[in-house]
């Protein structure tokens, strides 16, 4: 069985080293293989799922908006519309009177800064302070051991 497999795969070894020898056989050089699969891929447009993306981005998405409306005592409606990148307020009075004001979002500074395990630890100790402070009167959750403890036991 061993022989047979041996000599199976030196005939291979054999063939392909003998196609690989002879000058015809890169498929860079093959006019044929040009007409049977054009290397067309480096300059497509992408698939159907993109096309799909892009145009749905076009001409259905719009950007995420909010609209609050408050009355003040004196009959003032005040409307807030909060866009991706802008703030427009529109003050109605009891009057008629419409002041319209807009103002630019302001986004938060990112936070370049490096991890660092202090920080993380500085934060875990924040985070238990509070808990314990949040807890503080409340009665005390039963640990593990006497969640298990409290099982019903077979056999006994």
């Amino acid at each position: 069985m061993k022989v047979s497999h041996l000599i199976v795969i030196s005939l291979s070894a054999l063939l392909l080293n003998a196609c690989s020898n002879h000058a015809g056989v890169s498929p860079s050089q093959n006019p044929s293989l040009g007409a049977v699969t054009p290397s067309a891929t480096a300059t497509s447009k992408g698939g159907m799922m993109q096309k799909s993306l892009d145009s749905w981005l076009k001409e259905e998405w719009t950007p995420m908006t909010s609209v609050k409306t408050t009355t003040a005592a004196d009959g003032t409606v005040i409307t807030t519309k909060t866009e991706a990148s802008q703030v427009i307020t529109t003050k109605t009075a009891p009057n008629g009177t419409v002041v319209t004001t807009t103002a630019p979002v302001v986004q938060e500074p990112e936070d370049n800064t490096p991890f660092t395990l202090q920080k993380y630890a500085d934060k875990w100790k924040e985070y238990n302070e509070r808990k314990a402070k949040m807890k503080e009167g409340q009665p005390k959750e039963p640990s593990e051991i006497d969640k298990v403890n409290s099982l019903p036991v077979i056999g006994k």
